[in-house]
């Protein structure tokens, strides 16, 4: 039998028998039947990082619709002062007069 081996981009192969990025690629089941009819390497599909963006900003999108929609949602309220209480004023205001008791 004749020898088939070469060497793709820097791999040891037994055979040119290379499938290309298809359907075949998609299911292991097939990846295996590749494998046992001869195929020495399979390319799968390319992911680029465009893609993984874009799906990572719609994950973010769709995870965080609605997000602010209930009743007690924080983001409606004003921020908070770092002071807690009344704004001090200049002048104290007096306290308030009692009135006395006549009979």
């Amino acid at each position: 039998m004749t020898k088939l081996q070469t060497s793709y981009l820097g791999l040891k192969l037994k055979n040119p028998l290379v499938v290309a990025a298809s359907p075949v690629s998609r299911s292991l089941d097939k990846i295996k039947k590749a494998a046992d009819a001869g195929a020495s390497a399979i390319v799968f599909h390319s992911i680029f990082e465009e893609q993984i963006n874009h799906e990572s900003r719609e994950l973010d999108h769709f995870l965080s619709r609605g997000a602010e929609s209930f009743a007690e949602a924080v983001s409606y309220f004003p921020e908070a002062d770092s002071r807690s209480g009344p704004r001090s004023t200049s002048r104290p205001s007096p306290p308030p007069r009692r009135r006395s008791a006549s009979r």
